[in-house]
């Protein structure tokens, strides 16, 4: 059987996992850290969950039939839900207003233990080395031989993929051997990309923030320091202790920037639970 290395245990390097086995290949995944779903990721902490990454699953797009059919069928869980509730926008000056009735009308997948659900199921079956960080990688003339961040060769492979945010494989490829002069060629490609940095600031409350309309908020003019705030304990009663609630902001770029080295993380936390009361004027 083909050999196929997967570097990363994100949602998109698992659904690889499962294209290359249903084509005959075997497969092997390395995820540096001890979990899988990347960046659609859950947490828990004093009895609230929640997801600081992605928070829904949408299917109005390009992709939108095969992705359902993966959620709804062959990867679907028990705990499987429809985020009832609809989102609704706010611009620059704070004024709330109801959000795209169509976008609205469309299923808004989660779960009730988080977005991790999704991907621990798709990786069941799958062969995958947890806590092992690839450092280096080097080309030959019959594939591709790994080695993590201590120089230990982890085998060799006919074909690599390499589903990690594209500045860790930068990263990677820059610290990498290459048989053919494509390493130049792949650095251009790579840097032409940009990430926005994202701070996710979850902010529990009790007793439980009093109930609207909308699930969620969404920024619809890029000019509020708040990118997105969402009811986390909307989408199940599970998500949160008794007689509390949990209201996950995600902050814009911009803000991102400006405070995502400041020493006192307290302060941040302050500062975005002020702008958060006077968006909702809650206090």
């Amino acid at each position: 059987m083909p050999t196929v290395a997967i570097i990363g245990a994100g949602s998109s390097g698992l659904a690889a996992a499962h294209v290359f086995r249903a084509a005959g290949h075997s497969v092997t995944i390395f995820e540096k850290s001890r979990g899988v779903g990347g960046r659609a990721a859950t947490r828990q902490r004093e009895g609230f969950i929640y997801d600081h990454g992605a928070q829904y699953i949408k299917d109005a797009n390009s992709a939108g039939a095969i992705s359902h059919a993966l959620i709804t069928e062959r990867f679907r869980t028990t705990d499987l839900l429809d985020i009832g509730k609809p989102v609704w926008t706010f611009d620059h000056a704070g004024h709330i207003q109801e959000g795209d009735p169509q976008q609205n009308a469309e299923p808004k997948w989660s779960y009730r233990n988080g977005m991790t659900s999704l991907a621990k199921r798709m990786a069941e079956g799958l062969t995958i080395h947890f806590n092992t960080c690839v450092g280096l990688l080097q080309q030959t003339h019959q594939g591709w031989v790994l080695f993590d961040s201590d120089g230990l060769a982890l085998g060799e492979f006919a074909q690599l993929l390499i589903t990690i945010p594209i500045p860790q494989a930068l990263t990677l490829v820059e610290h990498s051997l290459f048989v053919d002069n494509i390493q130049g060629s792949i650095q251009q490609v790579l840097g032409a990309a940009r990430y926005n940095p994202l701070l996710s600031v979850m902010l529990g409350y009790r007793p439980t923030p009093r109930k609207r309309p909308y699930y969620a908020l969404v920024n619809n003019d890029k000019a509020h320091p708040i990118s997105w705030l969402a009811w986390e304990h909307e989408k199940t009663p599970e998500r949160t202790p008794q007689g509390t609630g949990l209201l996950i902001a995600q902050m814009a770029p911009q803000y991102s920037k400006d405070h995502w080295k400041l020493p006192d993380e307290q302060a941040v936390v302050r500062d975005v639970a002020s702008l958060v009361a006077a968006l909702l004027e809650e206090a």
